[in-house]
């Protein structure tokens, strides 16, 4: 059953998948792989409460897969649920393989709330996986609002080198540009924004402001 479930999932059959999951789930109540797999299967469709029952019993059958966890705090911060998200990821930070998803998770429930701490806990979640790319992002953004514009610079500039098709990156990236007075990288920046995401009105915005200073000059 593991074996079609997995085959047909490879050919984008993720309903056929997902029965054979559940039947070998069925056949073999205590084969973890197959709960884990099923419970991931649930998560990407957003059956949250499905996906909760089988990674809480995957860890009842294996402790050692802490770093599920970091995956049902996401669920419940996903649904709001940022005390319940904390309690997970806190647990999390216990595993090797988690730890930094556990402190970006953290990090995430912080900001989200209004918290203080979210930058201590993006700076452990990139120590920790320092190609975690939305932490790169959402630390490197803190610190330019805070005006720590060169070490936002360098937090982004990771970033996007992981990924230098994300407009979020390449916004953040002219934003900081522009306040350090760098003129011609932060339009740059911008048009780069606009050519992956012509609706992107701040990018849009800024590059008309930036363009009639210097028209004016």
């Amino acid at each position: 059953r593991m074996e079609t479930a997995l085959r047909f999932m490879a050919l984008g059959w993720f309903r056929e998948g997902r029965e054979h999951l559940e039947q070998a789930v069925r056949l073999a109540p205590g084969w973890t792989e197959a709960r884990v797999l099923l419970a991931l299967s649930y998560h990407a469709d957003g059956l949250w409460n499905e996906a909760l029952a089988h990674y809480r019993a995957a860890l009842e059958l294996d402790p050692s897969l802490g770093a599920l966890r970091v995956l049902i705090g996401d669920i419940y911060f996903a649904q709001g649920q940022y005390d319940a998200a904390e309690a997970e990821y806190t647990a999390a930070l216990e595993t090797v393989e988690g730890v930094g998803w556990a402190y970006y998770g953290l990090g995430r429930v912080r900001e989200s709330a209004g918290q203080p701490g979210a930058e201590e806990m993006y700076l452990a979640a990139v120590a920790h996986a320092p190609d975690l790319l939305d932490a790169r992002l959402r630390l490197g953004r803190l610190l330019r609002v805070r005006g720590e514009l060169q070490a936002a610079l360098e937090h982004l500039l990771h970033a996007h080198r992981l990924n230098s098709r994300l407009p979020e990156v390449r916004l953040e990236l002219g934003l900081t540009y522009e306040q350090l007075g760098r003129v011609a990288e932060a339009e740059h920046e911008y048009r780069m924004v606009l050519q992956l995401d012509p609706a992107n009105d701040e990018a849009r915005l800024r590059l008309g402001t930036l363009e009639a200073a210097q028209g004016d000059t």
